[in-house]
């Protein structure tokens, strides 16, 4: 099993078919908080749906184009986050994550990020990271914003969520920018 510690605290931990009931109980239990923000929650409605999302993922990591973990806080699974694209043509990943709400306002979500996007630049060699939220999701918003990255632009229509179509805020971080805020050890 591949685990990455953070720190004392958090480690990310490759997804495997074992974790299917964990992740998929605690979607069911953040159903409502994680679907204003996200699509698929609604559409989680058995343990077999997970799995069956654990082994794609699984898949696009063999294949080169995705890598997905889930977030385990204090020995506890909290949530998820990924590279969900892994483009080496053009250099860029595209960073996703949900967090359960009982965890939020942790620095969860930044400190993982903050792994992912040093590891895309200085283990990849990738030239971009990139971020699409809700436009109104101020949370992740600000851990964008806190990571030092850029607003790109508003992708209008961009996602249909329960309630209705949302816009993107679309944010970009370069390897020159990331360099620039965080010295090297």
């Amino acid at each position: 099993m591949f685990a990455w510690p953070l720190d004392e605290d958090l480690s990310l931990i490759f997804l495997r078919p074992e974790m299917s009931t964990e992740l998929f109980t605690l979607c069911r239990d953040n159903r409502d908080y994680l679907g204003q923000w996200l699509p698929w929650p609604p559409l989680l409605r058995h343990v077999d749906d997970m799995g069956l999302f654990i082994r794609h993922a699984i898949e696009g990591f063999a294949r080169g184009e995705s890598l997905h973990c889930a977030l385990e806080y204090q020995g506890e699974v909290v949530g998820a986050i990924a590279y969900n694209q892994i483009d080496r043509r053009l250099g860029v990943v595209v960073i996703g994550y949900w967090l359960a709400e009982r965890w939020q306002g942790k620095g969860i979500i930044t400190r993982a990020c903050r792994a992912l996007i040093q590891h895309a630049f200085e283990q990849m060699g990738m030239e971009k990271v990139a971020i699409n939220t809700a436009v109104d999701n101020q949370a992740s918003r600000a851990v964008c914003e806190r990571l030092g990255f850029q607003l790109e632009g508003i992708n209008r229509n961009a996602e249909r969520l329960q309630r209705g179509m949302v816009d993107h805020a679309c944010y970009g971080l370069l390897r020159a920018e990331w360099q620039q805020r965080e010295p090297r050890g």
